[in-house]
């Protein structure tokens, strides 16, 4: 499990739920922003893959 996780898993139990919040903001992106990454680098030609407003 990374630190940021351990810190959002500790920020649940202390029941600080902004900081829990914006932890998991924080993971949803960074996991957006490896996902178009590995896809843009392994499988695509000539598609353009943007941001996601959900995850914004």
């Amino acid at each position: 499990m990374t630190d940021e996780r351990s810190l959002m898993l500790e920020a649940i139990r202390d029941r600080n739920v902004d900081l829990a919040d914006e932890l998991a903001h924080a993971d949803t992106r960074q996991f957006q922003d490896n996902f178009i990454n590995f896809m843009r680098e392994n499988y695509t030609t000539d598609v353009t893959l943007g941001p996601l407003r959900a995850a914004e």
